[in-house]
């Protein structure tokens, strides 16, 4: 039986296969990389989760064109009973790594009552041919030119993922520069669903490097190492945040040699 808020996913036949949707490309200046379920731009990097980069690649193959909610939960969950918020969840994660404003998007674009499309330029990426091997000892063997390292080489270096971020269960969700909302909202950063959580309990604001948890009014309160927040309260390494039944660990991590900008007293 398929309640009211879930729906039964079935196999969507889709115009490219799997193997087409591993293929790295370009949405606008971002390059994505969906094997290794990473976007870069500018020399930085941004891990994601496995079915949100689906998402996104599978909106990036059928760039331009509306794609309905239905669709994408068929093709990304197939055969899985998933919430609706589950897609809601992706997608403002999606904006938020793509720093990408729903209400005047670049990325992403919302179609009202019909579903999502992608208004960015999608370009595909021809990837290097691999060198000729030699065997090992042979005349002519030679390191892999930089660029080109064999896959024995991590998929990223630890600085890439490093950064302040919640640890909630098994996930461990980045936080953005400037606001990160924590509530019951499908298109909020955090998404508890529970009624003991507000739609908008509580937000982290994330600047330099810092981090300030706050209390956004909600009815059954916020809590750090088990004291009510009541005023903007600083986070630290290792802090436990109660939000209703869940527990978040905010882990505070800097990348080796840089420097932590200091807040003016």
């Amino acid at each position: 039986m398929v309640t009211r808020d879930r729906i039964e996913s079935r196999r969507l036949p889709t115009a490219a296969g799997d193997d087409e949707r591993r293929t790295d490309f370009r949405l606008g200046e971002w390059r994505v990389e969906p094997s290794l379920n990473r976007l870069s731009l500018e020399g930085k990097s941004i891990q994601l989760e496995p079915k949100i980069m689906d998402v996104l690649a599978f909106l990036a193959e059928r760039a331009g064109k509306v794609v309905s909610r239905q669709d994408l939960i068929d093709a990304v969950w197939a055969k899985q009973f998933v919430a609706e918020s589950a897609l809601s969840r992706a997608i403002a994660e999606l904006r938020r790594a793509l720093q990408d404003d729903a209400h005047a998007p670049r990325y992403l674009e919302t179609i009202t009552k019909r579903g999502y499309r992608v208004i960015a330029p999608v370009e595909r990426v021809e990837q290097a041919p691999e060198a000729a091997r030699v065997p090992s000892g042979s005349k002519g063997a030679r390191e892999p030119e930089p660029g080109h390292e064999r896959a024995s080489r991590p998929a990223f270096s630890p600085v890439e993922i490093e950064g302040c971020a919640l640890r909630w269960k098994d996930r461990r969700i980045s936080l953005a520069e400037g606001e990160n909302i924590i509530g019951r909202d499908p298109d909020v950063l955090v998404r508890i669903g529970s009624w003991a959580v507000s739609r908008r309990h509580a937000r982290i604001m994330l600047s330099g490097g810092h981090a300030v948890l706050e209390d956004l009014g909600s009815k059954n309160g916020t809590y750090v190492s088990g004291q009510r927040v009541t005023a903007p309260c600083a986070l630290k390494d290792g802090d436990s945040i109660c939000v209703g039944p869940a527990e978040l660990i905010f882990l505070d991590s800097i990348p080796a040699g840089s420097t932590r900008t200091e807040l003016k007293k």
